[in-house]
Parts: structure tokens; sequence; C-alpha cells
């Protein structure tokens, strides 16, 4: 990414800074918001609740895909342009599932947004670092970051109160309104060069080799399962609250507000856990997922402990992220940081595909709503087990005189740039 010469005042980092935040929080906005409108839709569309929910698996295979191809492909694009043109790209995609009038084309309104996705958000990054001095970038991306977290906290709450207020189209309305509104400020801040030369083109193709290191492999499998199991539960979390828990549908928002301040709450204990030792916490959230999820399943014909587990949910899979992100920014190279992270983005969202898959085939099969969230508690099992074995590995290879405080990253490795703080917000790196 192309670096400006003279930076922006501070007033004008800040200005910069809030356009950014809002931007991802309408894309996290138009990602995530299908979970409180698939009972709707699927009633509308005339299809089952789970060929609804391969909207979210659509989505998430799309950016598992689009992302790393555009990102080989568009390197030498002006950012400008690029930028301008995915944007209205994600407006086209809201536009045409506003209007669909059967399920196959509002499913390619969302692959055509999911493709404008996933290239937008590291766009979003680079301009961030771009427009704040170099030892406050990691801050700078964690504030774009923060625009998922808003996402999940006001966004997911309020276009579920549209959808059952005026309809699940104005939701999908209003994200394209939303998206228009930003694009001239948000197009105003990207510098009108290309991204990189051609030279570092061509050095981009040597960071492929990062996808060899074990560890990359390990961590952004982790990830992968801890995306699997949450949406097992969360993709149908509508219908998982009104029918099986028995909540009224006007009860949802409240329900899902809380899910998303539970997320807040958690994304900072887990950036406080990770300070401390970082397979350590990668270890104790993913187990505090696992929990609550199999004790959500337990106790979904109990409202009180319900809404409880449900909390500590949104708390476990928030907690995670930093510690994940953490992990790889550590022992990914320096020059292989933005691949890494690239497919540790490809990761969460395989993850997300999966578990949107995995939940409509329990329920396929007949199972009752309250077995998503134990099914999903399955799965975080298996990413535990992961977690375990690695940090029992760490240890042995590494020498005690040889560790740093936190128990994990050799003194004589690099150590992680102030960009490791960046996590700490940044589930929407994943």
């Amino acid at each position: 990414m192309h670096t400006s010469s003279n930076p922006p005042t501070e007033r004008g980092s800040a200005w910069a800074l809030a356009v950014l935040t809002l931007c991802s929080f309408t894309l996290g906005t138009g990602e995530i918001m299908i979970a409180g409108l698939l009972p709707d839709i699927a009633a509308d569309a005339g299809v089952s609740l789970s060929t609804a929910g391969l909207l979210v698996s659509s989505f998430a295979m799309t950016v598992v895909i689009g992302g790393p191809v555009l990102a080989l492909t568009t390197g030498r694009a002006r950012r400008r342009h690029l930028l301008l043109a995915l944007m209205i790209t994600y407006v086209l995609g809201n536009v045409v599932s506003a209007v669909a009038t059967s399920f196959w084309p509002l499913a390619i309104g969302r692959i055509i947004a999911a493709l404008a996705h996933s290239a937008l958000m590291p766009l979003f990054f680079g301009i961030a670092a771009d427009v704040v001095p170099p030892h406050k970038r990691g801050m700078a991306v964690a504030r774009v970051s923060l625009g998922f977290s808003l996402a999940m906290i006001a966004g997911l709450p309020i276009g579920t109160a549209l959808g059952q207020w005026l309809s699940w189209r104005a939701t999908f309305w209003a994200v394209a309104a939303l998206t228009l509104a930003v694009t001239v400020p948000v197009a105003a801040l990207a510098p009108n060069t290309p991204g990189i030369s051609a030279d570092e083109d061509r050095g981009r193709l040597a960071e492929l080799r990062v996808l060899g290191d074990r560890r990359v492999q390990i961590v952004t499998g982790i990830t992968a399962l801890c995306a699997a199991a949450s949406f097992t539960a969360y993709t149908y979390v509508t219908p998982l609250l009104t029918d099986a828990v028995g909540f009224s549908e006007s009860a949802v928002t409240p329900l899902l507000l809380l899910f998303g301040i539970g997320g807040t709450v958690g994304n900072l204990i887990g950036g406080r856990l990770t300070d401390r030792s970082v397979l350590g916490a990668v270890s104790v959230c993913v187990a505090t997922l696992a929990g609550s999820l199999l004790l959500l399943g337990a106790t979904t014909s109990f409202k009180t402990p319900a809404v409880g587990f449900l909390f500590l949910f949104g708390a476990a899979y928030y907690a995670v992220m930093p510690a994940v992100n953490t992990r790889l920014l550590n022992v990914a190279s320096q020059q292989a940081r933005t691949l890494a992270l690239t497919v540790q983005s490809s990761a969460f969202n395989l993850g997300t595909a999966l578990g949107g898959w995995l939940g409509g085939r329990v329920i396929a099969a007949g199972a009752p709503l309250g077995w998503l969230p134990a099914v999903g508690g399955g799965v975080a099992v298996l990413a535990l087990v992961f977690a375990l074995v690695e940090m029992a590995g760490e240890r042995r290879r590494t020498p005690v005189a040889d560790q740093e405080p936190d128990g994990e990253e050799p003194a004589d490795q690099e150590p992680a740039r102030p960009a490791v703080e960046t996590p700490k917000a940044a589930e929407s790196t994943v």
C-alpha cells in the first residue's frame, strides 16, 4: 500500500478513522444481518429454514475464495478506482437481494456483495495504516475493526427490528443506502496510486510459503473450527430463541443486543488474557466457547439460564479472536503477515460456511433446534484439543531460558510489532 509522504493532521486522522469505522460497521452489518432475518426470508421465498441458511454459507465461501484471488489480481490497480468499484458492487449486491422475488436471485445478490466485501476490508485496513504515524498503526487498524463489534451490538439488532417492522427487504435497502452514503468520503481517503509496484507484486508470490508453516496451519485451523462451532448455532439464532427457548419475536432484538454486549466484554477480556500468554489465552477462550455452547444446548428449555449462556457464548466467541490473531502475527514472518491475515480471514469464513451447512443438516435431519449449540460445542471441543496440543508442543520445543514472559515466543524471534494490539478489537480481521 502506498504511504503518503504528507500524513494528515491529528484531526484529519481522527476523521479518517471515523469514516473507516463506519465503513466496517456497514460491511459487518451487511454480513451478519441475515441471522436475524432467516425465518422471514425462508417464509417469503418458499424455502426451508435449512435452505435459507445457505445464504450464510454462500456469503462466507465467496469471501474464502474471492479474498485471496482479488488480493493477487488487483494489487496493481489504483486504490481509489478499486475502492469505488468495490463499494458500488457492494451496493449492487444488496439491491439485487432487496428486489429478489425468489431464493436464487437473493443468493446471487449475497454472492455479489460478498465478493466486494472480501476485498474491501483489506483496503480499509491499508488506508487506516496510511493516515497515522507508523507507531500508531496498530490502534488505527483496531479502530477500523471496532466497526464489526458495533455491527454486532447495534447493526444486527437494528437490522432485525427493521425487518420485523417493515420487511426483510427494508434491511437490505438500508445497508445499500448507508454504503452509498459513505462511498464518497472513504474514496477521498484512498490514494489514487497503484497499491504495489510490479517488483512488489512478484515478491508477494514468495510470501505463499507462509502457508506451509505448521504453526500458521494450526492457528488457522483453530480459527475455522471456532467459527464453525459458533455459526452452527448462530446462523439459526432467531428460531433457536423463539421456537426452542420460547421467546417472542419482539424479544429477539434485545437478546441479540445482549449477545453483542457479551462480545464486546469478551473481546476486551480476550485481549488482556492474550497479553499474558497467547496460547494460554487461545486454550482458555476456546474452552469457554465449548462450555457455553454445550450449556446453552442443555438449557434451551429454561429461559433464564439460556439467556446467561447466550451472553457467555457471545463473550467467548469474541474473546477467541484477539488470541488467534495475535498468535498468527507472532508466528508469521514480517513479510508475510498481510497474506497470513488474509488466509486467517478465509479460514474464519470457511468455518462460518461449514457452521451454517452443519446447522442446516442438523435441522434437515429432524433434530430439535436445541441440538444446534450442542453440536457446535462438540466442534469447539475439537478446536480445544488442537489448542492444547499446540500449547504443550510449544512448551516442549522452546527452552525455558529463551521464552518471553508469556512463555511462548523465543527471545531471538522477531517480536511482534505494535500491530499485535490490533486483534484486541479485530474480530473483523477474522
